[in-house]
């Protein structure tokens, strides 16, 4: 078998690079059909100590246990992003044609739906692929895949099987389902962003139950993410663990707002069967960083928080104000948007001014401002331009490097960072502390 083999390269090199491809490939996209838990609300306040809003966060909190001799359960609250799947694809779509001037493959992966695809197959594309992002509980821990262009005269029922896991899972199934998705030779199945600790587990246990996964379900996997939405340093984490695995290395937006994915892949496929036979059997891909990747990435939320939280007028009614896009269950009553709510009884006094200033920081004349001082400190130290060769020789041998080789095998793995002096970096492995800390 070839081994897995990936480049990516920035934005500085897209006008010379893209053009020696066909098609490029954006994966992972969500639409108003995901439903976003807001069980990590505590968790940001308290990581971040938000000025003034933390505390005003947690003084109602207080409130509210001091109220009801309870506190907050916010796995029972959600939020499903304000774009429709006909916006995702119009603006992939958009970015791809328009800017790169390359074909144009789009897979929107909501959570453990695919009610998005099957819309626009009906009203827009009949050749959508049909893809979603499975939840996939595994040993106290919770994982990402991703699952592309199912068969569609078959999608309906496999969906139903793997929200059956998902639901109750059971040891033996989850290796079961994974070789079912691989038996389909069109389908391609993605671990994403493999250290992203959603349920927030400590780090060393998501780190083990990050390997015991790979170690159960290796063989039915594709690739590794490299994610959009998640650090530089994340996602290099992630090529280590890609290598090690000698698995290709796969593009992946997580877009969950108006703006179009950061990250795509490109290909010299003409359709999502030739691109998945790309990877799945040459076992290669090329990745391209946009510019908007180069942005910090606290300020890439900060511009996502925006659109969530900003009122669009031109939408149906319902939906237009972001506490109509924002869920609760409240014991027996059933799950109501907080508008329901709100609109009987006033929500706390700080939320409105804390919604305008979050949306007013996050617009595109505020936001590089902030950027120059307050997240300076969230820098992710990609180099520019950068380049990296995964799995493979680089095109020009790289100056010594210092410390042991990545990677795994008789060819080992070599990986090359230009910088704007040309100088190689080390893709130095990371110790067992720093793999499993990132949530």
């Amino acid at each position: 078998m070839n081994r897995a083999q990936t480049r990516v390269r920035g934005h500085a090199e897209a006008i010379s690079w893209t053009s020696k491809f066909r098609t490029a490939i954006s994966l992972h996209s969500h639409t108003h059909h995901s439903k976003e838990s807001l069980d990590f609300l505590p968790h940001l306040f308290k990581a971040h100590r938000i000025p003034i809003l933390s505390r005003l966060f947690q003084s109602s909190l207080d409130r509210y246990e001091g109220a009801h001799g309870k506190s907050v359960d916010f796995t029972r609250a959600y939020w499903t992003p304000p774009v429709t799947p006909e916006m995702v694809l119009a603006s992939e779509r958009s970015q791809i044609e328009s800017q790169l001037g390359l074909a144009a493959l789009v897979s929107i992966t909501d959570h453990d739906t695919i009610a998005g695809p099957l819309s626009l197959r009906e009203k827009v594309n009949p050749e959508m692929p049909i893809s979603l992002e499975w939840t996939v509980p595994f040993a106290g821990n919770s994982f990402h895949v991703g699952v592309h262009h199912l068969p569609s005269d078959l999608s309906i029922g496999i969906v139903k099987g793997l929200a059956g896991y998902t639901a109750k899972p059971v040891e033996n199934q989850l290796p079961e389902l994974l070789a079912l998705l691989n038996s389909f030779p069109e389908t391609l199945v993605v671990l994403n962003h493999p250290y992203a600790n959603f349920i927030w587990v400590e780090a060393d246990e998501h780190r083990r139950t990050l390997r015991e996964f790979m170690k159960v379900c290796r063989p039915w996997i594709h690739g590794l993410e490299f994610n959009g939405i998640r650090a530089w340093k994340e996602n290099l984490k992630t090529i280590h663990l890609a290598e090690e695995y000698d698995l290709p290395v796969i593009a992946g937006g997580d877009r969950h707002d108006s703006r179009p994915n950061t990250v795509l892949n490109l290909s010299q496929a003409g359709s999502w069967e030739e691109f998945v036979a790309e990877i799945r059997s040459k076992r290669r891909n090329n990745i391209l960083l946009t510019k908007a990747y180069e942005e910090p990435v606290e300020s890439r939320k900060l511009a996502s928080a925006g659109d969530v939280l900003r009122r669009y007028e031109h939408y149906p009614e319902g939906r237009r104000r972001f506490a109509e896009r924002m869920f609760v269950s409240i014991g027996d009553d059933g799950w109501h948007s907080l508008a329901y709510y709100w609109d009987r009884t006033a929500p706390p006094k700080w939320v409105k001014p804390a919604v305008a200033a979050t949306i007013v920081m996050a617009s595109d004349s505020v936001r590089p401002i902030l950027g120059q001082f307050l997240f300076q400190r969230w820098k992710s130290g990609m180099p520019n331009p950068c380049e990296i060769a995964v799995g493979e020789a680089p095109a020009h041998p790289p100056a010594p490097i210092a410390g042991p080789a990545v990677g795994s095998g008789e060819a080992g793995a070599k990986a090359r960072f230009a910088s704007s002096e040309k100088s190689p970096f080390p893709l130095k492995a990371m110790t067992a502390s720093e793999e499993g800390n990132t949530q």
